[in-house]
């Protein structure tokens, strides 16, 4: 069971109350608006910041409270009418909970309605343009809609338009998200589903979403970030993922930590695996700036040490204190295989993963690597040998919020073709970067030792030299700033430099064709990423895209990009001059007591499904008796046909639009399933259970949306993907 919230203020959630003082009392028999189509999910809004309640539809009668924090969520006792509210000047009558108490009159403009728990954010900007967020429905439903070629230029001109600094006041697109990645996580932005519509672009399905930009109180956050009127946003959403500030550069620090096979059939693997790690760290060694920037970790996996005597360990941390380039090559001589023999082929992969992310002493603010080395699949989720609980899909999204990076060398063995299937999917999973496809999945021949000597010389050295090779061109770039600045010159926007922007080869040039010093801030340097890590990993294209993502992602949050605000515009989830990329991805937000009560509904179902198993008695009738105390209304449970219709649904995530097997499940379809089908789905709520528990538990990913906030009101966005 997870440590109940002592304090719990319910934000963001369609079942949220406030704890406001009622202010003008209880009215007869009032009932708050309902959801459209909804016969029982109320409406509410959520306040932007430093809104006002006021005592009438007048901004000059009595302030009932003022300087409001973001995201307080209030229900609805009225809505604007159709005028007021296309023009944006209608007023929502508010209440602090759905029982009449009604607290004010609230302009539009200082709210926007929260009809799900459900929200958006951006993927990852790489490979893709920015989302363009747009005026009217009309104008982006048509451009979606338009033959492929057509599209493509259309929306090209709007970028150009956008790049030009100098955008009309009848432009369609009324924000945009900055070039640059924006991290949830430090900069949060609320992107709220407010309406949306399936499309076809081209071949693939996407979805016109009307979304409200939302940001948390802070400098700036009511100024709206309409790029037809505000050219600071403007200027700063334009500004290249590459411009970051010399300090930034200054500061970066990379981690790169092995995740290994240690049990006896790694054991030639092993030795030659860390004669290359020695070999590239010793090399590494004579580069100042690697002893300054790079830190090394390693850890051990084996299997059960509760069930096979001898093994030594399960997992082992060879590096409590992530060490540098000397330290790190003295440690390699302390990792050895276990001379005992695991029971069964498959290994405790995943334990060694999940230690790997959630207690390697990762440096604050560094970019971070994980590598696996492992010649076999994991035990799945529910073995009594898997000691961590997860499995891949779980990881994958705890690794993806803690920003780790994940590659991963395979070794195939021949000899063990029955599993070799799993272990590909589950490190496939495991090394898919971001939301994306594309893997960091390099498998090899176990029979081939020099075909494993080339993939792990060229990953080590690809990694490492990728990343000195960008801490020196920073180093040399910010050396040019300094000497060719003149004296007189003033730095504009901190000195910021182009670090990513492709530019022909060979020194800047900052002098014009009549010898003149040129239009161009000389503080702008531009240094080539997709030449630095192509060439520092001999053409390894796998090694360079993922240190090309990682960078992305790292500057992105160093340099603090700024999410559009406060504004109300309709974007699509795909790319519109690739739809076959998505913009963006669908997020749950949920605070701790939330998390607590989808984590206790989960062990109820799980607990249910085990004894069912054992006992062989129908599968509702073990819950029932499981899930009893448990439950919202025992007697909807006593007469469920479904999960979805039982009383254990937490209200946040009822009327979602959601689906999935846990929600449908019943006892005909339990009944219709194998054993190890059943086991299956068993095993999956097990692994979302063990990663519940460590996010909750950990707080990394957490964010306090007001300052002076309890810890228990922050949320977390839980990726939909998470959902059981």
């Amino acid at each position: 069971m997870l440590k109940k919230s002592q304090l719990f203020l319910p934000l963001l959630l369609a079942a949220a109350l406030i704890v406001a003082s009622p202010i003008t009392g209880f009215a007869e028999n009032r009932v708050p608006v309902k959801l459209a189509g909804k016969k029982v999910l109320p409406l509410q809004v959520l306040t932007k910041p430093y809104s006002t309640i006021y005592a009438e539809q007048d901004e000059k009668s009595a302030v009932v409270r003022d300087n409001l924090p973001a995201f307080q969520p209030f229900y609805v006792y009225t809505t604007p009418n159709p005028g007021d509210r296309e023009m944006e000047t209608g007023w929502y009558e508010v209440g602090s909970d759905n029982h009449g108490t009604v607290v004010g009159w609230m302009k539009q403009d200082d709210v926007f309605e929260w009809k799900q728990a459900l929200c958006l954010a951006y993927t990852l900007p790489l490979g893709r343009k920015p989302v363009l967020m747009f005026d009217s429905l009309g104008y982006i439903k048509e451009l979606a809609g338009k033959e492929k070629d057509v599209r493509i230029d259309q929306t090209a001109s709007l970028y150009k338009t956008i790049d030009s600094g100098a955008v009309p006041s009848n432009f369609p697109v009324k924000s945009v998200e900055p070039k640059k990645a924006v991290d949830i996580s430090k900069e949060f932005y609320l992107l709220p589903i407010l309406d949306y519509q399936v499309i076809d672009i081209g071949p693939m399905e996407g979805r016109l979403v009307q979304l409200a930009a939302v940001t948390n109180a802070g400098a700036g956050a009511r100024e709206k970030s309409d790029i037809r009127t505000n050219s600071d946003y403007l200027a700063g959403a334009s500004s290249s993922v590459s411009e970051v500030t010399k300090k930034t550069l200054q500061k970066i620090n990379f981690d790169v930590v092995w995740v290994v096979d240690t049990t006896s059939s790694m054991q030639p693997y092993i030795d030659q695996a860390l004669a290359i790690i020695k070999q590239v760290s010793e090399t590494l060694g004579s580069e100042e700036l690697a002893k300054q920037s790079l830190n090394f970790g390693i850890w051990g996996y084996r299997d059960s040490e509760r069930d096979i005597n001898g093994i030594g360990y399960t997992t082992h941390n060879y590096t409590p204190q992530l060490q540098g380039v000397d330290d790190f090559v003295k440690t390699l001589q302390n990792v050895k295989v276990t001379q005992v023999g695991s029971v069964d082929y498959p290994e405790d992969l995943f334990s060694g993963v999940t230690e790997g992310i959630t207690h390697t002493a990762w440096t604050p603010g560094a970019v971070r690597f994980m590598v696996i080395l492992a010649d076999a699949p994991s035990h799945k989720a529910g073995h009594k040998w898997n000691l961590s609980g997860n499995e891949e899909n779980s990881l994958h999204g705890l690794a993806r919020d803690r920003k780790v990076n994940i590659t991963a060398i395979h070794l195939k063995n021949p000899r063990a073709s029955r599993f070799n299937p799993l272990a590909e999917q589950q490190l496939s999973v495991l090394a898919t970067k971001g939301s994306s496809d594309e893997m960091a999945y390099m498998p090899v021949d176990s029979t081939d030792m020099e075909a494993f000597s080339q993939v792990t010389s060229e990953l080590a050295n690809g990694l490492s030299q990728s990343l000195v090779s960008f801490k020196k061109k920073a180093a040399e770039n910010i050396e040019k700033v300094a000497t060719t600045t003149p004296p007189s010159a003033t730095p504009i926007a901190g000195d910021k430099m182009a670090v990513l922007d492709t530019l022909p080869s060979g020194p800047a040039d900052i002098s014009s064709e009549n010898g003149e010093m040129a239009d161009l801030d000389p503080l702008n340097v531009n240094v080539d990423l997709d030449e630095i890590t192509t060439q520092s990993s001999d053409g390894n294209t796998i090694v360079a895209s993922m240190v090309k993502a990682a960078m992305v992602e790292w500057l992105g949050s160093s340099e603090q990009a700024k999410a559009p605000r406060d504004v109300v515009a309709w974007a699509v989830d795909k790319d519109l001059e690739d739809p076959g990329i998505t913009s963006m991805e669908v997020r749950l937000l949920i605070n701790k007591q939330q998390l607590d009560t989808l984590y206790t509904m989960l062990k109820s179902v799980l607990t249910a499904g085990r004894r069912g198993q054992i006992s062989g008695d129908d599968f509702f009738n073990t819950l029932q008796a499981t899930a009893a105390t448990t439950a919202r209304d025992p007697e909807l449970l006593k007469k469920a046909e479904s999960i979805a219709s039982s009383g254990l649904i937490p209200e946040f995530l009822e009327g979602l639009p959601y689906h999935s097997r846990l929600m449908d499940m019943n006892s005909e379809l339990w009944s219709s399933w194998s054993v190890d089908e059943q086991d299956e789905f068993l095993n999956n709520l097990e692994a979302l259970i063990e990663a519940y528990k460590i996010i909750h538990d950990s707080p990394e990913g957490w964010i306090q949306l007001n300052p002076g906030d309890d810890t228990d009101q922050n949320v977390y966005p839980l990726a939909l993907e998470m959902l059981p």
